[in-house]
């Protein structure tokens, strides 16, 4: 799975198609999770759509027909692509906005041609405005199934507002939709997949039967304390990236790879003998290359982790993250890097403690200082539905282009090494700042991969 950003995703032109999809009758009442309902005040407030796609590739020109079957069928399957969300002044929360959960049957499909491109950044541009058009949050559907039908070799599109997906579904989204198709495509009617979980009955049951964390518990005295060492604010950058305060601007973005799988498979050599995972190391290796770079001794950000439990989760669409808090030391050595794989724990679990109850009973509310907040996620692709069909269908997740205000990491693990896509706000301070940040961040991990290993650790 190639992770990109819209102004860097590079598809070659085609016939370009897309679904209307509008739902009939009022749906039945659904429930929604904190981060959907987080997600729906920002987009009240004016804030662009953020949206993921999943894109894969296919041979010949698109089969409409075969195509619009598979995309039924994905929606069919996976509760979180049923729910829309529309205005409802009688809203319990005060939103004036209620989630509606509509049967798979009472969905009218219409394919269009968009638009008929001769180059790539025509077709980029298409695609990213049909994709944030149609994935709109408020509204059904918040999803834009689309295509770039070509001779040889077709692209398929489905891009989700963040509301029904996280990016763990993306690799679902590809794997079953390409299953799919190709079934449709050679006239098999009944493709057997893997069992999916429900994700807006997994809201529902929280929302019945929530978790309660008593006053006392240490995971929530460790979220206490994160806020009090952060002055209860969210973390931020540590270095200047040449935004003032309350300012935003355009994103820029840039994805490329940060070692290849021989130094990834010797710092998870390093990561075993010191009791540490990957990641930790990794985060360790980015702390000294910050703390390199004129920042802090300690680095404080925050990570969104994994909630998928119970069966068939690990194939269902939705929105399945919390976010927790880690700081890790400048410092890779194995005394450090032990410390940060036992910082990277401490984070995980905290995302057992809902943060509705950590809002709640924080001694002070957090204050914003800016609308991004730094985070640096992790996701080892290698073990997610598609994994070894991923390289052959050409398999992307594309995010949405927005504005920013602060730097965000995504870390990803595939079989060809470490890649990272970096969303920065898009200034001539912040891309020498992160320019110089990758440099030194590559030749930490470099470094302890060489040393580490060659002192007789592995």
């Amino acid at each position: 799975m190639r992770v990109t950003t819209a102004d860097l995703w590079s598809p070659a032109p085609g016939r370009v198609l897309r679904w209307d999809v509008t739902a009939s009758g009022a749906g039945q009442p659904a429930a929604l999770s904190l981060n959907q309902r987080n997600h729906l005040a920002v987009a009240q407030a004016g804030e662009a759509s953020v949206w993921l796609a999943a894109a894969f590739d296919v041979d010949g020109p698109i089969d409409v027909t075969a195509l619009e079957r598979a995309f039924q069928g994905l929606v069919a399957r996976h509760s979180s692509l049923q729910i829309g969300v529309v205005a409802d002044v009688h809203a319990a929360d005060g939103s004036g906005l209620a989630a509606r959960r509509y049967h798979p049957g009472d969905l009218r499909w219409l394919v269009r041609e968009v638009a008929a491109t001769t180059d790539e950044a025509t077709t980029r541009e298409t695609m990213a405005a049909a994709l944030s058009e149609g994935c709109r949050p408020i509204g059904y559907a918040a999803f834009a199934p689309m295509a770039i039908s070509r001779r040889d070799r077709s692209t398929v599109v489905l891009g989700m507002d963040h509301l029904h997906c996280d990016a763990f579904s993306t690799t679902v989204v590809v794997d079953e939709l390409s299953s799919l198709y190709h079934a449709f495509r050679s006239g098999d009617h009944h493709p057997a997949l893997a069992d999916s979980g429900c994700f807006v009955g997994s809201i529902a049951r929280d929302a019945e039967e929530p978790v309660r964390v008593w006053h006392d518990d240490e995971r929530l005295r460790e979220w206490h304390a994160f806020a009090r060492e952060q002055d209860f604010t969210l973390p931020t950058f540590p270095l200047a990236l040449g935004v003032g305060p309350g300012e935003r601007v355009a994103q820029a973005s840039f994805v490329g790879p940060l070692v290849d799988a021989a130094v990834t498979e010797a710092l998870s050599a390093v990561a075993r003998t010191t009791g540490a995972s990957t990641y930790a190391v990794v985060l360790a290796a980015l702390a000294s290359a910050i703390r390199d770079l004129g920042g802090p001794e300690r680095l404080a950000t925050l990570a969104p982790v994994q909630t998928r439990t119970g069966e068939g989760a690990r194939g269902s669409i939705g929105w399945y993250t919390t976010t927790v808090p880690i700081t890790v030391a400048a410092d890779t050595s194995r005394t450090g890097l032990a410390a940060a794989g036992e910082a990277v724990r401490r984070g995980v679990r905290l995302g057992a403690v809902p943060l509705d109850q950590v809002m709640a009973t924080l001694p002070e509310p957090l204050r914003p200082t800016r609308r991004d907040v730094f985070m640096v996620s992790w996701i080892d692709y290698r073990h997610l539905p598609g994994a070894t069909e991923a390289v052959a269908r050409n398999a992307h997740h594309i995010s949405a282009a927005t504005l920013a205000d602060d730097v965000q990491l995504w870390i990803s693990r595939t079989e060809a090494g470490l890649a990272v896509r970096v969303r920065h706000p898009d200034t001539e301070t912040a891309h020498e700042v992160v320019g110089m940040l990758l440099g030194v961040w590559r030749a930490r991990l470099q470094t302890v991969a060489a040393e580490l290993v060659v002192t007789g650790l592995d």
